[in-house]
């Protein structure tokens, strides 16, 4: 049994890493949403090669694809939904379309034991689809999109076993970016908040080797409890869930 401690020159390296990839995320939100699909390959392309660079400890990178569950609001008392052929809808529920979500996730092992290891890192998990509004509304948002990046703790039970449950919990930063209403042409999109994220997951063996960089596999579901997005009505409560299911290749370096 060993323990092995954080170095701050391997820690910086990778954090900034997923602090430039989220801040140019914002930024192409903020320009056009339509860029976002090449955003994701390029984080997952710079996360991949930047592996051989970042070697000499226990990383490791995630980088997988899933969906979200979007959540659902009740409409406070006296808010109505407008459809689109001008008629009041009898649904008082704002109800969102589940969602294709790709994120890379970095760890580091900062205390390693037998029986469980504690690991330290950062989550960036985005929407490259928009979150859709079921049904449309006038004077609702119809879409939005999301960002989630946030720093974590992983605590892994039997890390040498060929299957190694997790459970993780961190909090950090969320973005919505809204697609304004027909009916509200002032609209102003753009919502930043904060989040708390936690749930579980297995990590695998590395079962291949790519350019001598030992692969595996990862599966999860997290929950990213949010604020609000701007939906143009008021809603009751302020926080949402926003449940992930994800499964993808664990780099192991």
């Amino acid at each position: 049994m060993r323990s092995m401690c954080v170095g701050r020159p391997m820690l910086k390296a990778p954090l900034a890493l997923f602090g430039s990839a989220a801040d140019l995320a914002v930024s192409a939100m903020k320009v056009d949403k339509n860029k976002i699909k090449p955003l994701m390959a390029l984080l997952m392309s710079v996360a991949f090669l930047s592996v051989p660079a970042l070697a000499q400890g226990k990383n490791e990178i995630g980088l997988v694809i899933g969906g979200i569950v979007g959540p659902g609001q009740t409409l406070s008392p006296g808010a109505t939904l407008i459809a689109p052929d001008s008629t009041v809808l009898p649904n008082r529920n704002l109800t969102f379309n589940a969602s294709l979500t790709l994120g890379a996730e970095y760890d580091r092992t900062l205390l390693l034991k037998q029986k469980f290891a504690v690991d330290g890192g950062i989550d960036f998990l985005a929407s490259p689809f928009d979150v859709k509004l079921s049904p449309q509304s006038q004077n609702a948002i119809g879409q939005y999109a999301f960002i989630f990046l946030t720093p974590h703790v992983r605590v892994k039970f039997h890390p040498a076993s060929v299957f190694s449950p997790w459970l993780s919990f961190g909090g950090g930063y969320a973005r919505f970016l809204e697609k304004a209403p027909r009916a509200t042409p002032s609209f102003r999109p753009g919502t930043n908040t904060g989040t708390f994220v936690f749930g579980g997951g297995i990590d695998t063996r590395p079962f291949l080797r790519v350019l001598k960089i030992p692969i595996g596999f990862r599966i999860e579901v997290r929950d990213f409890y949010s604020g609000l997005p701007n939906y143009n009505q008021r809603v009751i409560g302020n926080l949402q869930n926003n449940l992930a299911f994800n499964g993808g290749l664990l780099v192991k370096f």
